[in-house]
């Protein structure tokens, strides 16, 4: 499975708007979820913060996937937006991911379906405390997504 490792030596600043998920319903809803955001404007209004201020890594539109990378609840929260350190509106929200390591891996609909499974048993990594993050890219970009999964050494 391809993948690369990323050490991120500081504090990720995200600034969105964040939805309750049903697990089981996840690779459903969350798609339908990022089309209410197109619809609604809320997809452009994050695409113009994150052209504000570029970020050198996880630089695209994001989604943030519940607490812990590890999502065993019935539900969780998924939030949608992007790197971001201005001053925001007062319908969104600012959430901040502490210092860490990360496995990415390019198209994140086969990373959700492999990355546990296949990748992870055989790594030499344990999942971190942290949740995972989808990274939407520019559609010109190759991959144009990543799924970010939090590590530890074992």
């Amino acid at each position: 499975m391809d993948y690369r490792i990323e050490i991120l030596d500081f504090e990720i600043e995200i600034v969105g708007l964040k939805q309750k998920v049903v697990t089981k319903e996840a690779f459903h809803r969350i798609p339908k979820l990022w089309e209410e955001a197109n619809n609604t404007g809320l997809l452009q209004q994050i695409i113009n913060m994150s052209w504000e201020n570029p970020q050198c890594k996880l630089e695209g539109i994001l989604g943030v996937c519940g607490n812990q990378a590890a999502i065993t609840e019935e539900e969780f929260d998924y939030f949608m937006g992007c790197r971001y350190t201005g001053e925001f509106s007062s319908d969104m929200e600012k959430i901040i991911i502490p210092k860490s390591t990360w496995a990415v891996f390019p198209n994140i609909q086969d990373a959700w379906k492999r990355v546990y499974t296949e990748w992870l048993p055989n790594s030499g990594y344990m999942l971190a405390e942290l949740p995972s993050i989808e990274n939407y890219l520019a559609p010109d970009r190759v991959p144009n997504n990543e799924l970010w999964v939090p590590v530890v050494p074992k």
